[in-house]
């Protein structure tokens, strides 16, 4: 049996596990910039599991063709946030060409 000083009423760990959830949720957001929202919708409609996995699959993909390595292709990926697919595909070439070129200097 918990003694008076051990007992936490439910609330407050409710409370307190709400602004851990929010603080994480913001986290994300910032990281995104995507408001918290947005970023609630697609946590509740992506299996991130699943996400995770192609993501890291493509990834590997992408670097395998540019022998850029994970962090590179990322930044090309979110650097202009309404690129189209050419924009990108023409960045991560011209990037994967700069790095052999100094590689071979």
């Amino acid at each position: 049996m918990l003694s008076t000083e051990q007992w936490v009423p439910e609330h407050v760990i409710v409370e307190q596990l709400h602004h851990v959830v929010e603080d994480a949720i913001d986290s994300i957001a910032k990281a995104t910039a995507l408001s918290s929202r947005e970023v609630m919708q697609i946590l509740e409609e992506v299996d991130m599991t699943k996400f995770r996995r192609a993501t890291e699959d493509a990834f590997k993909k992408i670097s395998i063709a540019t022998d850029l390595n994970s962090e590179e292709i990322a930044d090309i990926l979110t650097e202009r946030k309404l690129a189209s697919l050419d924009d990108v595909v023409y960045r991560l070439h011209e990037k994967s060409k700069a790095d052999r070129k100094n590689l071979a200097s």
